[in-house]
């Protein structure tokens, strides 16, 4: 309403006004001054799932600290552009409801000035004398009342006033009509952007504050003390005392006495003070006197004996002191504010460029070196190749038989082999359950240089080893009782089939196919003795065809043995099951090699983490105590009792 002239008068007293009766309003509003608000003066910030419950058409979404809109209220659809806000920004308000909860309210610009359309432009003369016009109403506002409201005008009833402004106020409120709100109004507590100069330069002017200056001090005067008997002396003596007027006086001039009435107040005050209770009558009666509290405030701070009020001077002189100086202080404060934010800004914007501009250097140079190697592995790996049939033809060998040329492998992540042993055993037609594929990893890491894998068959045991070195981007070789020539350059593993004594080099590993009774080592068993490794189990998956294996780069051996043994320590648990087992086989009649203990332990603390204990120590009693059971052909009676929470060794042990 502030934008509505004021002869418009739309706001007048509800002459039905009376609490008791339950009418409240005690002003009325007539209703063609009630616009409605524009859709896109504010919009409600709500949260994602309480967008059809707002209160405004148009809304804002919230969602945690990520504030975006427009959209519409009926479907959640933008309205354009969608734009998004920071949470603390100033333009976004809590407002309280009538229900007491609040509400967040986002107001993008000012109010636009809304003009009442009954309202004619005034001419250029009634806009000159508005200030007048407008003390004019405000006169006859008081003087008389507010004419009653017509039955064509609804009333709308609005929120009580609890005072009614004085006419001075009024004048105010018309003068200030024409008085636009600042753009910044709404944003005196929003961050600035850029440094902001708090004081701009100006010459020096002169503090405010109260002046210290020495105040002129009252000339002592000594005071006689207080003797009782002199003054009872004193007074009877000038009472006593008969004194002949010093000028001549005719013979008919009268004599009276007078009166001096200091003296009777001083003797009236020495009767009263005897008594406590007229002691404070007559305090009483003076402090009623005109000016007689200052009288004696002065009377007693011009009394230099007063230890207290000299004391209280002289804080209050240091605390002067202090203020003026915490006044100089805030102003040199101040004044270095703009100028010391805007250098510390700098000093971080030039350090934080430097850094950022040397990550740029070296990404740079990183990317034209990685861009440089991979341009020359061609002809490098070319010229390996080269070398490799020269030592062959030097050797006088077969080449698919007595050179083992390894590849130079990448790194690779403990997911990414698992993920490439899945999907190599699953195309060759082997059943994976969860947790296989990291068990062949992990046992072929802690195998060392022979490793081995038990199948229904055979043909079935080399097509395992085939898919887990395709995974690898391994080469298969057949073992040959040749002399061997390895070609040096490459760190990524080879598999020998049938070799149970390879290369002393940790890359070759001897892969021996076996079906899962183990029936090789029936009669010469000296080789499994001399370095226990493990023996994978393989199952066929009868709803899977075979396909062609996948192709995978090659992976370096300290890449898989990196990512794949991670141990962590065992729990007592663990520890106490490992030595009631090996107990129970050494009592059997074979104890167990320290070496596949060892191997035990250190398989069950790098899977423990993904497997599970419990899993963990069935798949590692599996993969190397089954083994040992088979070839000393162990009795099970006394050992069975301590496998009955392990599935998969008491299914291994079965099928042998």
């Amino acid at each position: 309403l502030r934008f509505l002239p004021s002869e418009a008068n739309k706001i007048r007293t509800n002459k039905n006004y009376s609490p008791s009766r339950g009418e409240n309003n005690q002003y009325i509003i007539y209703s063609d001054a009630v616009r409605l608000i524009p859709e896109d003066l504010f919009y409600q910030v709500v949260a994602e799932g309480n967008v059809q419950a707002a209160s405004t058409p148009y809304v804002y979404i919230r969602n945690g600290a990520n504030i975006q809109g427009p959209f519409r209220r009926e479907d959640g659809q933008s309205t354009g552009e969608v734009k998004q806000l920071p949470p603390d920004s100033a333009e976004i308000h809590a407002i309280t409801l009538n229900n007491g909860q609040e509400a967040l309210f986002y107001w993008p610009a000012p109010v636009q000035e809304v003009k009442a359309p009954a309202a004619e432009e005034a001419p250029a003369e009634e806009k000159a004398s508005l200030p007048e016009k407008a003390e004019a109403i405000a006169a006859e506002a008081e003087e008389k009342p507010a004419p009653a409201p017509t039955a064509e005008e609804t009333p709308a009833p609005v929120e009580e006033k609890k005072e009614v402004p004085s006419q001075q106020n009024v004048l105010e409120q018309i003068r200030e009509m024409n008085t636009g709100l600042s753009e910044n109004a709404n944003r005196l507590h929003a961050p600035s952007a850029s440094p902001v100069n708090f004081m701009a330069e100006q010459p020096q002017k002169p503090l405010t504050g109260t002046k210290l200056y020495q105040a002129p001090q009252k000339t002592a005067v000594p005071r006689r003390a207080h003797n009782p008997l002199m003054e009872a002396v004193d007074q009877q003596r000038y009472a006593a005392k008969y004194e002949a007027p010093g000028a001549v006086l005719p013979q008919s001039a009268e004599f009276k006495d007078v009166s001096n009435p200091v003296d009777a107040f001083k003797r009236a005050l020495q009767g009263l003070w005897l008594s406590p209770d007229a002691q404070r009558q007559a305090v009483d009666v003076l402090l009623t006197q005109p000016s007689m509290r200052n009288m004696l405030s002065k009377a007693l701070a011009s009394e230099d004996k007063d230890l207290t009020l000299t004391a209280m001077k002289g804080q209050l002189q240091e605390l002067e002191a202090e203020r003026l100086m915490a006044l100089m202080q805030l102003d040199d404060v101040k004044k270095n504010l703009a100028a010391a934010r805007e250098e510390a800004i700098g000093q971080l914007t030039r350090d934080e460029q430097k850094a950022l501009d040397d990550l740029k250097a070296q990404q740079k140079k990183a990317a034209q070196d990685l861009e440089a190697l991979k341009a020359a592995m061609p002809a490098i790996e070319e010229q390996r190749q080269k070398a490799a049939d020269l030592i062959a033809q030097a050797a006088g060998m077969d080449e698919n038989l007595g050179v083992i040329r390894p590849a130079a492998g990448t790194a690779a992540s403990r997911k990414d082999l698992i993920a490439r042993v899945e999907n190599a055993m699953k195309a060759a037609g082997f059943l994976m359950e969860k947790g296989d594929a990291l068990a062949m990893l992990v046992s072929y890491a802690l195998s060392g240089k022979n490793w081995q894998i038990a199948a229904a068959n055979l043909a079935d045991a080399y097509s395992a080893v085939s898919a887990f070195a395709a995974a690898l981007g391994a080469p298969v070789q057949r073992e040959s009782w040749r002399c061997h020539c390895m070609v040096p350059g490459g760190n990524s593993p080879v598999f020998l089939l049938d070799a149970l004594a390879p290369f002393h080099s940790p890359l070759i590993t001897g892969a021996i196919p076996c079906t899962q009774n183990l029936d090789r080592y029936a009669e010469d068993d000296g080789d499994y003795f001399e370095s226990p490794f493990a023996c994978v189990p393989v199952q066929q998956d009868p709803d899977a065809l075979p396909q062609a294996l996948p192709a995978f780069a090659p992976v370096s051996k300290a890449s898989i043995l990196a990512e794949m043994v991670q141990e962590s320590k065992l729990n007592d648990e663990t520890v106490s099951a490992i030595v009631s087992l090996r107990k129970a086989i050494a009592k059997a009649g074979a104890p167990l090699a320290i070496a596949a203990v060892e191997m035990i332990c250190r398989f069950i603390s790098s899977t423990q983490q993904d497997l599970g204990v419990a899993e963990a120590l069935d798949r590692a009693v599996c993969l190397f105590a089954v083994p040992h059971l088979l070839i000393y052909k162990i009795s099970l009676d006394e050992i069975k009792p301590l496998l009955s929470a392990m599935p998969r060794t008491l299914k291994a042990l079965k099928k042998a």
